[in-house]
């Protein structure tokens, strides 16, 4: 019994560190979150004000929405090509495999600020280099910032093109981890490639894609660089995701109240998809 407690006395300052690091800002917040704020600084307490002012907000519910286009979108679409990708990667040689890895982990070692900057340049309305070149073939009304569809499909490509590297690493190493006498086995028994990629590949994959989706599901939900670069939510409020909001709350509308209150159920949100990818795992365990 004295062990045991000699032994949580060793653990408990690491624990007590630990739990201030990553949680201090979090509890710091929602203190924040139920207070009025004026020019800057809490000035009493208002319980549930800020939340309450949030759901009144039926603007807020179209924010949410383009949120999920936007992050499912780019999931997906990332998902699939990374899936090619890494299964090519794969079959190639050593030499040329590792050249592939080097090229595909470029964007994402990119700053994704640079990435967003690079993005709106090459597609800038009639000075862009992509307005350029396709004027060169004759398209001339191809303008992806100014329509609302176009600026969303902007926005999933840059996802798409800046995460891709960090999937299809995943991803990799997830197929070398495939024994190869599962795949031998499936040959001699007569099935062909697509049968042995649906049968076998894909359901040993199941932790690594889990470990992606979560991983880029988080990723896309909390970046505000790329929209706020970009397009800055437009045109008009068709690009306005859950983090632009956050962010002009607090800091050109100056409602850190309510910026405190959003920020803070976004976090609940990624923490009950946390949860349910251990509950994906375990349960694949």
């Amino acid at each position: 019994m004295r062990s045991s407690l000699n032994s949580y006395g060793y653990i408990a300052p690491a624990f007590a560190l630990l739990g201030l690091v990553l949680f201090a800002p979090v509890f710091y917040g929602g203190w924040f979150s139920l207070q009025r704020i004026q020019y800057g600084a809490p000035t009493g307490f208002s319980g549930f004000d800020n939340y309450a002012k949030l759901f009144d907000e039926p603007e807020l519910l179209a924010t949410l929405g383009r949120t999920f286009v936007h992050t499912g979108a780019s999931v997906v679409v990332t998902i699939v090509i990374a899936l090619a990708l890494s299964v090519w990667i794969n079959r190639l040689a050593p030499r040329f495999a590792f050249v592939a890895q080097m090229i595909v982990i470029v964007p994402w070692i990119i700053s994704t600020v640079v990435a967003a900057l690079l993005f709106r340049w090459v597609f800038l309305n009639d000075i862009g280099l992509a307005a350029w070149a396709l004027k060169a073939v004759g398209v001339t009304e191809f303008q992806p910032l100014t329509t609302p569809t176009g600026a969303m499909a902007l926005l999933v490509a840059i996802s798409v093109w800046k995460r891709i590297g960090y999937a299809v690493i995943i991803l990799l190493a997830g197929l070398k981890g495939i024994p190869d006498d599962y795949t031998e086995a499936a040959r001699i028994d007569g099935a062909n490639g697509w049968q042995i990629f649906r049968r076998i590949t894909l359901p040993l994959l199941k932790t690594p894609l889990l470990l992606v989706a979560i991983v880029l599901t988080l990723s896309n939900i909390n970046t505000v660089e790329t929209p706020l670069v970009t397009t800055g939510g437009g045109p008009g409020d068709a690009t306005r995701v859950l983090a632009i909001e956050v962010y002009e709350r607090a800091f050109v509308n100056f409602d850190l109240g309510g910026a405190t209150a959003l920020a803070l159920l976004m976090f609940a949100g990624n923490i009950a998809l946390v949860i349910a990818y251990v509950r994906f795992t375990k349960w694949k365990a």
